[in-house]
């Protein structure tokens, strides 16, 4: 879930095209939210800087629903803070990947 169309689409070309990885890409929050509360995935790519309802809210309610730490959550996010990672430590993520992620293939 990543409110940028075009990191969505590039995200899901290079799953699609180059590994048969089958995605669903959701642009709207609060939309997202609702997929991952009520559909299985086997991965949620999370950006934390959304519009209304930021990553970190999604995570806030999934903890409160409980049922978090069933999900795969990996954070993908721009963000500078150099803690990200030591703050989502106690949130059942799986990973913090900073953007832009260069990917290369041989």
């Amino acid at each position: 879930m990543d409110d940028n169309e075009e990191i969505t689409e590039v995200i899901t070309f290079y799953c699609s095209a180059k590994n048969d990885i089958d995605c669903h890409v959701v642009n709207d929050d609060s939309q997202g939210l609702e997929r991952i509360r009520n559909e299985k995935f086997d991965l949620i790519l999370l950006d934390l800087a959304m519009p209304e309802f930021s990553g970190l809210d999604v995570i806030k309610s999934l903890k409160v629903e409980g049922g978090i730490e069933s999900k795969n959550i990996v954070i993908f996010t721009a963000s500078s803070d150099r803690n990200i990672q030591e703050k989502m430590k106690d949130s059942d993520i799986k990973e913090v990947l900073k953007k832009p992620l260069f990917v290369m293939t041989w």
